[in-house]
């Protein structure tokens, strides 16, 4: 797959670029960028890259950043620097990083595929519930075909460039009460990300999908503003939520995926061998960032246990089978029928 920026810096060598900011995505020129001190594609002149995450500095996706940090530095001889923001320091949720994106004033965020939905709603694939049943099945999707399919369809459409697919870990229920079937659901408001897929698997599911932003999640447990949310071990357990609720059900909804990515509007100031540094420090952080995933995973888990929350299994083939409607209609909604089938042939190889 040859990145869309890279067709147009050959392109347009020499020249300045406008980019996709025709587009409607692009909320700016360069100057009102994080970046300072480029003046343009090809680009001789140093540029800083603002990264942002609303996790905690303890977190994979900080993890990742500081390895492309890391990475692009030595790789460009300093000419790229990269400033790491964590604990939602420019953007307390997704959505407000993803706009932050759009107008310019951070450079690299990570983002579940609910907050692109807008743009790209075919991106919305990856929110399937029980798309995946593995880490393994998920990297054979993620890192093939299909993944470049998404890739290419939010390139294509968009002013964003995807760097590469994340994951935060593998989502389970939690909340005061424990569940084992889609019934104990029923009624039970609960806080999901912003995704028409999202929505509807957990409507499907009995619960009442409800909206908070992801730093305001520990009170809203706390008061009872909502009953119960859905997340993986290490974001429930860096956030602290471990200390409001008494149950997670592992539900195993979704082996998460996410996109590391930046904007047309960024790569646009650099020169062809800043493009190549930036590519090759967000290959290693892609590793680093899944490794870190998987750690903190089962050392998050032992954390929680040992902090007096009761994990308990569900029945999880009676919720699997309670949104396959979700999945069958997302599929044909997204005009992505021919990929779904390719997941579950993958699933059963």
């Amino acid at each position: 797959m040859i990145k869309k920026w890279m067709t147009t810096s050959i392109l347009t060598a020499g020249m300045v670029v406008v980019g996709a900011c025709g587009n409607g995505e692009s909320g700016g020129d360069s100057g009102e960028n994080g970046s300072s001190g480029s003046s343009g594609s090809g680009s001789e002149d140093s540029v800083n890259l603002i990264a942002a995450t609303q996790l905690d500095s303890e977190s994979a996706f900080a993890a990742g950043f500081e390895k492309f940090k890391e990475v692009v530095e030595e790789e460009s001889d300093g000419s790229v620097t990269v400033e790491v923001h964590t604990n939602g320091d420019l953007g307390g949720n997704e959505d407000e990083l993803v706009q932050n994106l759009k107008t310019g004033s951070v450079d690299l965020v990570a983002a579940a595929p609910g907050f692109m939905a807008q743009s790209v709603q075919e991106v919305d694939f990856f929110s399937m519930p029980y798309l995946f049943e593995s880490r393994d099945h998920w990297k054979s999707v993620i890192d093939g075909d299909i993944g470049d399919t998404l890739t290419n369809k939010i390139e294509s459409n968009t002013s964003f460039n995807v760097l590469g697919y994340w994951t935060a870990g593998v989502r389970n229920y939690y909340g005061a009460e424990p569940i084992e079937t889609p019934s104990d659901l029923d009624g039970m408001s609960l806080r999901t990300q912003d995704s028409p897929v999202v929505t509807n698997t957990w409507e499907a599911l009995g619960a009442q999908p409800t909206s908070v932003a992801w730093d305001e999640m520990y009170q809203a447990l706390q008061n009872n503003v909502v009953d119960a949310a859905e997340n993986d071990f290490t974001n429930i357990y860096l956030a602290s939520h471990h200390e409001v609720i008494n149950n997670i059900s592992l539900t195993q909804h979704d082996y998460t995926t996410r996109l590391f990515f930046t904007s047309d509007q960024v790569m646009d100031k650099l020169n062809e061998s800043q493009q190549e540094a930036v590519m090759t420090a967000a290959e290693e952080a892609t590793k680093t960032e899944r490794e870190t995933d998987q750690r903190l995973a089962e050392e998050s888990r032992e954390a929680i246990k040992e902090a007096g929350v009761k994990i308990n299994e569900v029945d999880q083939q009676k919720f699997f089978e309670q949104t396959e409607s979700v999945r069958e209609n997302a599929a044909e909604n997204l005009n992505l029928v021919e990929e779904y089938e390719k997941v579950v042939e993958l699933k059963e190889n």
